[in-house]
């Protein structure tokens, strides 16, 4: 038998890691063609004007700045990412291929980091390979990587990879101080990284300790055994303190803006073993997954279960420690990792366990399976392939089954609706849809007092019934309802936020800016709603005369900061968000005094033309909508196809195709077929196939047009 070349072997290996990638790649990529959905990719990226503005110095700036983003954690890297996206892919909204086709990516590089972390270890190349594949490809992942919001876990998990990766290099062997030094700074900083993606990897420090034992073996030595161990201790406190102070100011948080249950501690422990066995029922039976699942419940039953599976596998473990010791090393990786998302704290919002919390944990069952020791003879070696095989495929055709439930919106409405149809957040949801759609408050107000005497603490349901008690009967009576709430049924400053916007919209502008203040005392300073709240103070000072209160409120905005005026169309940002809840007559009341104050600017009029031709419902009558973008064509010196595609929308709005498909044919004959312009004419005949087929195009556009000033 001839032996391979080591640079033979070397470049085969190489080549599986690039296959796992490759596949990884093929099996996820349907989803690039997938839209985003209204669980969190509004407020992450629809209505992030941090993002949509793409990269800059002012926006990288602006990301590390403290409560400005739109989620409870910090996560300044996140944000970059999304604008990257924007500014390398050109990633809208309405055409989000770009931030899709990162998640893949990156969970690709995932795929291959973790096989070479596998193939240092076991040196069998296609046992890494199998190993990785297990994670990669396994349908759990499906929620990190076909969500753009959880681009959290796939970019956290590429960073602790390295961070690891660094870590192993620089303790390999008989490594010289230098390259020692190297590793440890390396891995530092892709912890550090990390943390500013996705706080929930603050146990890698732990995890490297377990490293340190097996397979790094730097306890090898029997002499000075303790006071090795305290040197490795010592060694990872600089990890240890930026772990602690993330992990604290994230709680913090989440418990300033209630996103964590007041319930006892003492209740939460007693759930945990359940989120353990619940996560590895899932993991060895990948069955009804989906993108919500019901609170788990206590039961005395399952906790016996439970802790009973949890101590067996344990004690496994332990005992397989000298001639197995990848299986505890893995085990342990599965339980540290898990920490602080298996619900110590209570749940995270409506979620007590999810598929995309098993993202990193999960890393440790691929460690843990990888087998050690001598080969198999060679029949046993072709039975493990045919079954390694078998369940690679099986787990490929389950994903691929899975992934397009995350294709639309109504896809992912409908996988929950089938999956977990009392739901909550479901009910909630479809509310918000149905508002957009047709803007008919009384339905969606039985509705709402219906769910809440099911869930009388859901604070999501209290402010949407509120917002229909207005739209109804005016705004003393959204008042009165909110005053009227039992004590601790919704958070005090979510309470007094609802109370300002309300007031502002009945034209109590002094009234409103008390409860403005009041808000922002109560709520964090990190919490996002301090924003928005600044941009309502200033616009009720500017209604109440009050200039120099208003330029107060205004600095505390990045793009008020050199303000010395604030006008009327800087209270656009604040309108085009009451637009976005559904407080659309209001808005329009707004814009058309707006557009009677600046009868002369051309792009006030296009952009208003747009956000109510594309909205599903509008108060605007149609014909006054085309009437709005005529003006503003009618303004410019010459025809323009941005103005002309405006123009078409409209027409279709109204009804009126033949006029539409007419108008997105000039606007083509304006923009040159040239790789600059490619996109916006994909843009323009994707719209012109829809008016051909009498479809009028529809997005949500208020925080395009307006937060992006």
């Amino acid at each position: 038998m001839v032996r391979s070349s080591p640079k033979h072997w070397l470049f085969s290996t190489v080549c599986l890691g690039f296959l796992l990638s490759a596949i990884a790649l093929l099996l996820f990529l349907p989803s690039i063609s997938y839209e985003l959905v209204a669980l969190d990719d509004p407020a992450y990226i629809a209505d992030n004007a941090l993002v949509l503005n793409g990269l800059s110095w002012q926006s990288i700036r602006a990301a590390f700045t403290p409560g400005i983003a739109a989620a409870p954690m910090y996560m300044p890297l996140l944000w970059i990412s999304y604008m990257v996206d924007v500014s390398l892919f050109h990633a809208t909204p309405v055409q989000p291929w770009g931030f899709h086709l990162t998640n893949v990516i990156l969970h690709a590089a995932n795929a291959f980091l973790l096989y070479a972390l596998l193939f240092a270890i076991v040196k069998k190349p296609w046992s890494a390979f199998f190993c990785a594949a297990l994670w990669a490809i396994h349908p759990l992942r499906v929620e990190s990587v076909a969500w753009v919001t959880e681009r959290k876990d796939v970019l956290s998990g590429l960073l602790a990879l390295l961070s690891v990766a660094a870590y192993a290099w620089g303790n390999r062997g008989a490594t010289s101080r230098r390259c020692n030094r190297l590793g440890f700074s390396l891995s530092l900083g892709f912890f550090t990284a990390g943390l500013l993606v996705k706080p929930s990897i603050v146990p890698l420090p732990l995890l490297l300790l377990g490293l340190d034992i097996w397979p790094l073996r730097r306890l090898a030595e029997t002499s000075a055994r303790g006071r090795r161990i305290i040197m490795l201790f010592l060694e990872k406190i600089p990890y240890l303190l930026l772990a602690a102070g993330l992990a604290l100011m994230t709680v913090h948080s989440h418990r300033t803006i209630g996103a964590l249950s007041a319930t006892p501690a003492w209740r939460h422990l007693l759930l945990v073993p359940i989120h353990y066995g619940f996560y590895l029922l899932k993991t060895v039976v990948p069955t009804e997954l989906g993108p919500l699942y019901p609170l788990v419940q206590f039961t005395w039953l399952r906790w016996v279960m439970s802790v009973g599976v949890l101590l067996t596998l344990t004690g496994g473990a332990w005992r397989l420690r000298k001639n197995a010791p990848q299986v505890l090393a893995g085990w342990f990786w599965f339980l540290t990792a898990f920490l602080p998302i298996i619900g110590f704290f209570g749940p995270v919002g409506v979620h007590s366990v999810a598929d995309r919390f098993t993202y990193f944990p999960a890393l440790g069952l691929s460690l843990l399976l990888i087998p050690m020791g001598t080969d198999q003879d060679r029949r046993a070696r072709r039975l493990l392939y045919f079954v390694a095989g078998g369940i690679v495929l099986f787990l490929s055709a389950s994903t691929s089954q899975l992934l397009p439930n995350w294709q639309s919106n109504d896809r992912v409405l409908a996988r929950v609706a089938q999956t977990t149809p009392d739901h909550p957040a479901l009910r909630h949801v479809h509310i918000l849809h149905q508002l957009q759609r047709d803007g008919d408050f009384g339905a969606a107000r039985v509705v709402l007092e219906d769910a809440l005497r099911a869930d009388p603490r859901n604070v999501e349901l209290m402010a949407t019934l509120a917002l229909c008690i207005h739209e109804e009967e005016g705004t003393d009576a959204a008042l009165a309802f909110l005053a009227s709430l039992p004590k601790n049924s919704m958070p005090r400053g979510e309470q007094a936020f609802q109370m300002a916007m309300y007031s502002f919209l009945g034209g109590a502008f002094e009234q409103a800016l008390l409860h403005v203040d009041n808000a922002r005392n109560l709520l964090a300073q990190t919490d996002v709603a301090q924003n928005n709240l600044a941009l309502l103070g200033m616009a009720a000072a500017f209604e109440n005369g009050d200039m120099p209160r208003a330029l107060t409120y205004a600095r505390k905005l990045p793009p008020y900061r050199d303000r010395v005026q604030i006008v009327l169309e800087d209270l656009l940002p604040l309108h085009g968000y009451h637009w976005s809840l559904g407080a659309r007559n209001e808005a329009w009341a707004f814009f058309k005094r707006l557009l009677a104050a600046h009868p002369a600017r051309g792009d006030l009029f296009n952009n208003i033309a747009w956000l109510l031709a594309t909205a599903e419902w509008s108060p605007a009558p149609p014909q006054e909508i085309v009437e709005l973008a005529r003006r503003a064509l009618e303004q410019a010196p010459e025809p323009h196809p941005v103005l002309l595609d405006t123009l078409a929308v409209t027409y279709a709005n109204a009804g009126k195709y033949a006029a539409a498909v007419s108008t997105v044919q000039r606007a083509l004959e304006l923009v040159p077929d040239i790789p600059a312009r490619a996109s916006f004419r994909r843009d323009l005949l994707s719209r012109q196939k829809l008016y051909q087929n009498r479809i009028p195009y529809r997005e949500e556009a208020a925080a395009r047009l307006w937060l992006n000033r």
